[in-house]
C-alpha cells in the first residue's frame, strides 16, 4: 500500500489541497457578505443569512468586492517572494521542506477562518491574518509550482509528462468536487464545520507529505559555510531570475512571436482571474444567488472545463486541428459567451451560456503549446 501510494507522488495531497480550497471559495466569500451586512444592519444575524433580503444592496456589494480585493493583495504579494525563494531553494537546499511549507500556512489560515466564523461579529478586516500568513508561506502558486518541481525532480525524464498529467487531474477533481459541495455543507453544517472539514483535509495533505515525501537523490549545491541560508537563497534567486532573463532576451527565430504570445497568454490569465472573482458577486446580484447555488453552478462549470482539457482537446489536436487553430478559435467563441453572459435573463440562461463558455474557455489552454 505504501508503494503505491509513493507511486502516485504528490498528487494525492494536491487533490486534498485544491478540494479544500474550492470548498473555501464560496464559503469564504459568503462569509465576507454576511460580515459586511452585519456591520451595516446592526449586527442583525437573522436578517443577514438570508441572500435574498440583501442580495442588491450596492453598498454591501461594493464594500465586499473591495474588501476581497484587498485580500487577494494580501494574499497575492508575500507569495510571489515566497514563491522565487521556494523555488530557489530546492536547487541546493531541500526539495522536501519547500513543499511542506505553504500546507503550513494554508492550515493557520484555516485555523484563523474557522476563528472569525465562530465569532461572526468580529471585525470583517480579522480575516486579512488568514491571506497574510498562507501568502508568507507562498500561497496557492507555491503549491503548485513546488508540486511540479517535486514531480521533475523525483522522476525520470520520460516519466515527467505523467506527472504533469497527475497535477492537471488533481487540480480538476479538487476543483470539481471542492465547488459543488461548497455551500451544501456550509447550508448543512455552518461555517464552523466547513473550515474544520477544510482543516481536517489539509492535515491529511500535510500528513502525507511528512511520511511519503522524498528528497532528491541528486547532491545538491551546498551554501558556503560563511554564508548564511537567507544569503546563499538570496544569491541562488539572482542566478535564477538572471537565467530566466537570459531566456528570454535570447536572439532566436521567432523571438517576437514567442513574445507576442506570453504577452497575449499574460492578458487572457489577467482577464480570466478577474472573471473569476466578480463572478460571484455578478450571479449573487442578478439571481440572489448564495454559496451553495454558486457552488453548484461553479462545479459543473469547472468539470465541464477539466473534461474539455483532458478529452476534448487531445482528439481535436491530433486529428484535425493545430495549437494556435484551437487558440483563435477558443478566444473568438469566449468573446461572444462573455457578451451573451453580461445579459443573462434567468438561471437557465446563465448556465447554457456559462457552459458554452467554458468549454471554448479550456481552449487557452492551447497557449502554452504555441507558445513553446
Amino acid at each position: 500500500m505504501i508503494r503505491y501510494l509513493r507511486m502516485l507522488g504528490m498528487e494525492i495531497p494536491l487533490c486534498l489541497y485544491m478540494l479544500g480550497s474550492f470548498l473555501n471559495y464560496p464559503v469564504f466569500q459568503n462569509l465576507i457578505y454576511e460580515k459586511e451586512c452585519l456591520i451595516k444592519y446592526d449586527q442583525n444575524v437573522t436578517f443577514c443569512r438570508n441572500v435574498g433580503a440583501y442580495h442588491d444592496d450596492r453598498d454591501i456589494q461594493s464594500a465586499a468586492n473591495h474588501f476581497y480585493f484587498i485580500s487577494s493583495l494580501t494574499l497575492l504579494c508575500p507569495s510571489l517572494v515566497t514563491t522565487l525563494l521556494l523555488g530557489a531553494a530546492t536547487d541546493y537546499w531541500s526539495v522536501k521542506i519547500p513543499l511542506i511549507i505553504p500546507y503550513i500556512g494554508c492550515i493557520l489560515a484555516t485555523i484563523n477562518y474557522a476563528l472569525q466564523s465562530y465569532f461572526i461579529h468580529t471585525s470583517v478586516y480579522l480575516l486579512l491574518i488568514s491571506d497574510a500568513i498562507f501568502g508568507l508561506c507562498g500561497g496557492f502558486i507555491a503549491i503548485i509550482s513546488t508540486t511540479l518541481t517535486y514531480g521533475v525532480k523525483t522522476s525520470m525524464l520520460r516519466h515527467r509528462s505523467y506527472r504533469i498529467a497527475g497535477v492537471e487531474g488533481a487540480i480538476g477533481l479538487g476543483g470539481t468536487v471542492g465547488l459543488a459541495l461548497s455551500g451544501t455543507i456550509r447550508e448543512a453544517c455552518g461555517y464552523v464545520v466547513t473550515f474544520l472539514i477544510i482543516l481536517a483535509l489539509q492535515l491529511i495533505a500535510l500528513l502525507y507529505l511528512l511520511i511519503l515525501a522524498k528528497e532528491t537523490e541528486f547532491e545538491p549545491v551546498r551554501p558556503d559555510e560563511h554564508t548564511s541560508l537567507i544569503s546563499t537563497t538570496g544569491k541562488q534567486l539572482i542566478s535564477v531570475i538572471r537565467e530566466f532573463y537570459r531566456v528570454i532576451t535570447k536572439s532566436r527565430q521567432f523571438r517576437l512571436i514567442l513574445a507576442l504570445n506570453l504577452l497575449a497568454f499574460g492578458i487572457e490569465m489577467l482577464i480570466f482571474s478577474g472573471l473569476s472573482d466578480i463572478s460571484y458577486s455578478y450571479m449573487r446580484y442578478k439571481f440572489e444567488w448564495g454559496d451553495k447555488k454558486y457552488g453548484w453552478f461553479s462545479g459543473l462549470s469547472y468539470g465541464i472545463t477539466t473534461a474539455t482539457v483532458l478529452f476534448l482537446y487531445p482528439v481535436l489536436r491530433m486529428k484535425w486541428m493545430s495549437d494556435g487553430q484551437l487558440a483563435t478559435l477558443g478566444l473568438s467563441f469566449k468573446m461572444l459567451s462573455l457578451f451573451m453572459l453580461a445579459f443573462v435573463q434567468n438561471e437557465a440562461m446563465a448556465y447554457s451560456v456559462s457552459e458554452f463558455h467554458n468549454v471554448v474557455h479550456a481552449l487557452r489552454t492551447m497557449w502554452f503549446g504555441t507558445a513553446t
